[in-house]
């Protein structure tokens, strides 16, 4: 499948899964995709997706992405590029663009771990399984599963460009983006769907400004324990939704806040 199709498909993925946890509103609402107003993706988004390809995929890169000329966008000969690239099925990018997912691909591919796994994995596949316990049709897809060196099962490598590729920098992004939910959600699948062990997940991580520093990462159990916890809540809350067709979003009656705590300590300074 291709991503548009995979994503556009059945099955609940770990990114639905975190929405149904901001709200029951959120999930059902972006799941009808007809209904969601255009939004051009973010430079970030747009980088963190070249990146991929120039990783994963470097054969298909310049089939997918053509770096447009150099002339002004309101002339006809740069409407007859795009036209042409449009019928070809390709995105225009810039050579900045390119070339700086390049470099990114590259540091990648300087990581010990991420070297070992990439001759011989699978990248970009699509995994649908049944959990039993919700019978809810799931499903995912790794960035690259990987055969162990030694042994038998697999490791799965997630690509992740960052602002801050630290320790701390990227501890606080599978916080905030909830990395620690993606983990569990792929290694159940991928042994769920083609009873291969999973060893665990690997995140490489590289930042998006030039030296394009990187570092690989895998979570602690605790975390991990935790992603499974909100799963199995993000799955209930589901199950219950859908039995009933009620999704409710924030509270409709009024509610009393307070200030969180940071903010009285900062008044004080």
């Amino acid at each position: 499948l291709s991503n548009e199709e995979y994503h556009a498909g059945p099955g609940l993925s770990v990114s639905g899964a975190k929405r149904l946890l901001v709200s029951p509103f959120h999930f059902h609402e972006l799941a009808k995709p007809h209904h969601v107003p255009p939004k051009a993706p973010t430079p970030a988004m747009v980088n963190g997706t070249l990146v991929h390809c120039a990783l994963l995929e470097p054969a298909e890169f310049d089939k997918r992405y053509w770096i447009g000329p150099e002339v002004d966008k309101r002339t006809k000969a740069w409407k007859e590029y795009v036209e042409t690239a449009n019928a070809n099925g390709v995105e225009l990018i810039t050579q900045v663009q390119r070339d700086a997912a390049m470099r990114q691909a590259d540091a990648l591919r300087k990581l010990s771990a991420v070297a070992e796994l990439l001759p011989h994995g699978v990248a970009e596949q699509s995994i649908y399984w049944r959990d039993q316990a919700h019978g809810l049709l799931l499903k995912c897809r790794p960035d690259l599963r990987a055969p162990v060196a030694h042994g038998n099962g697999a490791v799965l490598l997630d690509v992740k460009t960052a602002i801050d590729a630290s320790p701390e920098g990227f501890a606080k992004s599978c916080a905030n983006f909830g990395y620690y939910m993606q983990d569990p959600w792929y290694c159940e699948g991928v042994q769920a769907a083609l009873g291969v062990e999973v060893h665990g997940m690997v995140f490489a991580v590289v930042e998006s400004e030039f030296p394009h520093a990187c570092a690989a990462y895998m979570l602690s159990d605790e975390a991990r324990d935790y992603g499974r916890q909100r799963i199995a809540r993000a799955r209930q809350v589901y199950r219950d939704c859908a039995a009933s067709d009620t999704w409710p979003g924030y509270p409709t009656d009024i509610q009393v806040i307070d200030l969180p705590r940071w903010a009285y300590s900062a008044a004080q300074l």
